[in-house]
């Protein structure tokens, strides 16, 4: 899932003994690089004199993130991505949403329009709805097991079903409650039986829990507290400060510590990094290797407890303006992300290179 953020990385700073080097030095191994051409009109980036910290709209110029020697993984040559072109072989299961369109106001007795979702079988062209007409439903997530869905009542009509987060299994038909009214379940996760989520009511301070469910046993619990939570500075959901993939679960939490929890052995760490700032945002995690948005992209190895720097700017685009157009994501110890160049997304990706 894209997760979208509008924060401009067009600054020269030092931080935490990281070196920021300014717009006039260029990565070392940028020379050797294969150069991916510099989009037509890309706008110049003025140069710094010394390395600053500029807020609001201001001009200021480019910050390149140069890793320290002593990293113990780093990133490999950035080169373009392609999005492999879709399978041209229809699912068997497709999601159909019914939206009605929006009433500026309801006549006395008049039935209020819900939002409906439909589950489309092409192999027996059978159409199941999920919910009812006494509320809307809207689709979260689906796999190749589950489709992940939300119910809310409207508080009009009789309904057996009570407001919260639900799972339609493909297979069977069967539908499992993950959690209800009043906890109010929101912004979910999914990977493979784990779902991830935050119960929304009663948030405290801008915070609230973060929950993991098994949909194949049942089993529940809370897995941390103190999860972001549409902070008044941003504005972000709650889902862009954790991840879950194969088995491990990442998670930023009110003191900006990044923390995993492992499914399979049962245990949660909290990383040694001395300096996360409130900032630290678009958290992804793949296997070994966590990586977060805090100024500027990191990564961590937790095989080797080892903290690196990501560049995400290609050679020879050292000096023009970009903007982040989607964040750092990470599968298989490659990573993924886009640029923006005047409205124009262009699509990355580079290998994570471990020293032994």
């Amino acid at each position: 899932m894209d997760k979208k953020f509008s924060l401009t990385i067009l600054v020269c700073m030092m931080v935490s003994g990281i070196v920021l080097t300014g717009c006039a030095s260029a990565r070392s191994a940028a020379q050797d690089a294969h150069l991916i051409p510099t989009p037509e009109g890309a706008i110049p980036v003025p140069l710094c004199d010394e390395p600053t910290w500029v807020v609001g709209e201001q001009e200021v110029c480019r910050f390149l993130v140069t890793p320290l020697p002593e990293e113990k993984v780093r990133v490999g040559a950035i080169t373009e991505f392609v999005p492999p072109v879709e399978s041209q072989q229809q699912s068997r299961y497709t999601i159909q949403e019914d939206i009605p369109p929006w009433e500026p106001a309801i006549e006395p007795g008049q039935v209020t329009p819900v939002k409906k979702l439909f589950v489309h079988d092409a192999e027996t062209g059978q159409e199941i709805r999920l919910g009812d007409d006494a509320g809307d439903t809207l689709f979260e997530a689906i796999t190749n097991q589950y489709v992940i869905w939300r119910y809310q009542w409207n508080g009009l009509g009789e309904t057996t079903r009570e407001t919260g987060l639900y799972a339609y299994v493909l297979e069977t038909g069967e539908e499992i409650t993950i959690a209800q009214y009043p906890d109010q379940p929101a912004y979910p996760e999914i990977d493979g039986p784990w779902l991830i989520y935050v119960k929304t009511l009663g948030a405290r301070d801008y915070f609230i829990d973060l929950y993991a469910y098994n949909l194949d046993t049942g089993e529940s619990f809370l897995v941390g507290d103190e999860v972001p939570y549409n902070r008044p500075f941003n504005n972000r959901p709650s889902s862009d400060y954790y991840a879950i993939s194969n088995d491990k679960i990442t998670w930023i939490d009110g003191s900006w510590a990044v923390n995993i929890y492992d499914l399979t052995a049962r245990t949660k760490r909290t990383l040694n990094i001395s300096d996360v700032k409130s900032s630290a945002v678009s958290v992804s995690v793949s296997g070994n290797t966590v990586v977060w948005w805090d100024r500027f992209w990191h990564g961590y190895d937790l095989q080797q407890d080892a903290l690196f720097t990501i560049p995400t700017v290609p050679p020879g685009w050292e000096n023009i303006s970009v903007q982040p157009a989607n964040p750092v994501t990470i599968k298989n110890d490659q990573l993924y992300w886009a640029l923006s160049v005047n409205g124009e997304v262009y699509r990355f990706t580079a290998p994570i290179i471990r020293n032994r």
